[in-house]
């Protein structure tokens, strides 16, 4: 017997699988998704038949327990969906193997069950999907220890679960739970930390929500604070853009609230801000909404003449992006044609 309780032919599935699975990921990371795909089907056949070798009682739990991680990631490249049924049942499975020799081991399936449960919202909109990873998260931050350096991406991952449970109605108490979680994660984040930004983005939008189902107007203060903070230390272009946009809302809410043309200004310039970082990302619709976004509040402080110039911006980006037809494209557009018979 090799590698604490399976045998060499155990193990050499196992390693077969494992080097095809991370061919897949080399693939993935060259933009060839049909190489990735066909890696990552050759993998899971390789691990499927390395889980059915390892189910007999000599082997150790753990060693059973990562083979059914690798399958599950396995499957997700496959399917190019990270919330697939098979992903979600070897991951079930996986944490099954584990539960009461492997606290660590636990955790991390734990976690990549919750977050399947996360994807898998994104494609179904189920709310039942978010309940389950809102409920996985928390078993799995019971299992760590206030000081454990995982705890902040359990803290954060729960956090942005709650945020879309908010979004989705889930109303004031499961948008300030998530203002909780989000606000200790950042509280472990350590200043260089590569997903500082995210987590940054993620509390600026949780407080712009906790304010919106009813919470006070500090709320919105201190998630413009937080959002300029990401916007300007965000470690890639997207992050940076996806931040300037949502603080652009803030500041039209605080313009909306306190009366102050000067939240309006600001506004206008956080919409430039991510123009331009959306555009160095490659990411025509996030600038062809930042553009639109800037429009809007131009009509009211610069005047018809740039309001229009923005919005031709924005409709030549919504063609580029093929999503002329969108209901935002088609406002870009009635507004470009009302401006442009008066300018």
């Amino acid at each position: 017997m090799t590698n604490g309780g399976t045998s060499p032919s155990d193990a050499a599935v196992l390693a077969r699988g494992r080097r095809l699975l991370a061919l897949a990921g080399d693939a993935r990371g060259r933009d060839s998704a049909e190489e990735a795909r066909t890696l990552a089907l050759r993998a899971a056949a390789d691990l499927e038949r390395g889980v059915r070798l390892t189910g007999g009682t000599g082997t150790p739990s753990a060693v059973r327990c990562r083979a059914l991680l690798d399958l599950a990631e396995a499957r997700a490249v496959a399917a190019a969906d990270s919330g697939a049924t098979g992903v979600l049942e070897a991951l079930h499975e996986a944490v099954e193997d584990v539960r009461d020799v492997s606290p660590d081991l636990r955790v991390l399936a734990l976690r990549r069950l919750a977050e399947a449960h996360g994807a898998r919202y994104r494609y179904t909109a189920d709310p039942a999907e978010l309940d389950a990873a809102d409920r996985v998260f928390a078993q799995a931050q019971g299992l760590v220890q206030r000081d454990d350096p995982v705890r902040a991406e359990l803290l954060a991952g729960r956090g942005e679960v709650l945020l879309a449970r908010a979004d989705s109605g889930g109303g004031l108490e499961v948008a300030a739970e998530a203002v909780r979680e989000l606000r200790a994660a950042l509280a472990l984040t350590a200043g260089g930390e590569l997903r500082l930004a995210e987590r940054q983005l993620l509390f600026g939008r949780a407080l712009r929500r906790h304010h919106t189902a009813g919470g006070a107007a500090t709320d919105l203060h201190e998630a413009e604070w937080i959002l300029a903070r990401a916007a300007r230390g965000a470690r890639t272009d997207r992050t940076a853009a996806l931040a300037w946009l949502e603080r652009g809302e803030v500041l039209l809410t605080l313009a909306g609230a306190t009366g102050a043309p000067e939240w309006l200004d600001l506004a206008a310039e956080s919409y430039h801000h991510g123009v331009r970082s959306a555009l160095r990302a490659g990411e025509p619709l996030l600038a062809a909404q930042a553009h639109h976004q800037r429009g809007a509040v131009l009509e009211r402080t610069a005047g018809p003449a740039r309001a229009l110039a923005s919005y031709r911006a924005a409709w030549e980006l919504w063609q580029r992006a093929g999503a002329a037809q969108g209901p935002q494209a088609r406002s870009t557009f009635e507004r470009m044609t009302a401006l442009g018979t008066t300018t």
